[in-house]
């Protein structure tokens, strides 16, 4: 594809320096954010506290300037070295942008779920129009693929249909997962670091492929960090909330990620406690059954444990621990991140098969 190899020492230092420069972009950017909030007056309850404090919005803005910045100067830095290969990522910032943007548009005047998850297909765009930075093609265990591209039909099929539905899939999974301090940021910090890892055991076992593994790689350690620095002001006491500004457009940058390097089936993987959320939100929906009210309103004992509603028991993969046993928002989180480790570990652990 004409994308020149990063030797393994210049990859190591290229993804250290990717991690520290997205973490500390991001980090110094969200107090500012967070001000620019309170001013405006966008704030919103925490509704998992007892007294429901007022907590800045859309922290998810710093991910967009420190993502964007850090890959943008790692492109500029190659090209300056005389390495193109600023196509593929590129692409990947404008996915972020316009799922960014969606996300802002519901933060403001909130969409319908359903309004969501169709303008969010509009984010594969930049991916269709550069197609030819990635082979249509998923990598399997045991050295097994899946390609799209010997037949014309098919082709089209895997771009015009399967890419849409990947992004806009990641997108929604993060999202519809969101509400607890420091979940949907911790997600993405676990999700995008063992697809890094997952792209890294890969490296050299598919060489047509190596390249953009390394791309791949990079992209999700940029999101890692910039993902670990909003977790630091999102987790408990949240100091500030995501918004869909953030999980539409990082769960939007998975989704691309795992289609530039082929890793699409190791990417369902590692996601797979949001399944849960999905099925809930298209059986309820089938069923006409509104969850949002009950969903957004957990029941908090005086000791500060939560516990669903009563009859939403089974609404959210959270409600569904709650209603085994009711927990501290804290350990909820633990709870989940560790679900999400341990689909991370599994995707990693079937790429050393591949």
């Amino acid at each position: 594809m004409g994308y020149p190899e990063m030797g393994l020492e210049d990859l190591h230092r290229a993804l250290v320096m990717v991690l520290v420069l997205s973490f500390s972009i991001t980090y110094l950017t969200i107090p500012w954010v967070m001000r620019k909030m309170r001013d405006a007056g966008m704030v919103g309850e925490d509704v998992n506290k007892r007294r429901r404090p007022d907590v800045p919005e859309m922290g998810g803005i710093a991910v967009v300037f420190g993502f964007t910045i850090t890959l943008t100067v790692t492109v500029g830095i190659r090209k300056l070295i005389g390495e193109e290969y600023e196509v593929p990522v590129l692409a990947v910032i404008g996915v972020f942008f316009v799922a960014s943007t969606i996300g802002i548009f519901d933060d403001i005047s909130v969409l319908r779920r359903r309004e969501k998850a169709t303008l969010v297909i509009f984010a594969s765009l930049p991916l269709i129009i550069a197609h030819n930075a990635t082979a249509p093609e998923v990598l399997l265990p045991f050295g097994n693929s899946i390609f799209f591209n010997d037949v014309f039909i098919v082709y089209l099929f895997y771009w015009l249909v399967i890419v849409p539905l990947g992004i806009t899939g990641a997108a929604n999974a993060i999202n519809l997962s969101a509400g607890y301090n420091g979940l949907e940021s911790g997600e993405v910090v676990v999700i995008s670091l063992f697809m890094a890892i997952t792209a890294l055991v890969l490296e050299g076992r598919h060489p047509s492929e190596t390249v953009l593994t390394e791309q791949t790689a990079i992209i999700l350690i940029s999101l890692t960090g910039s993902a670990l620095a909003l977790y630091t002001f999102n987790r408990v006491p949240a100091r500030t909330f995501v918004g869909d500004t953030g999980t539409l457009g990082m769960g939007a940058v998975i989704g691309a990620a795992v289609i530039l390097g082929n890793i699409q089936f190791y990417g369902i993987i590692c996601i797979l406690p949001a399944f849960y959320e999905m099925a809930a939100t298209v059986y309820y929906s089938a069923k006409r059954i509104e969850r949002r009210d009950a969903c957004m309103n957990p029941v908090v004992g005086r000791d500060g444990t939560l516990s669903p509603p009563k009859g939403a028991e089974r609404y959210t993969l959270a409600y569904l621990i709650l209603s085994r046993r009711p927990m501290t928002e804290a350990r909820l989180v633990r709870t989940l991140l560790l679900l999400y480790a341990a689909s991370g570990a599994l995707a990693v652990g079937l790429a050393f098969l591949g």
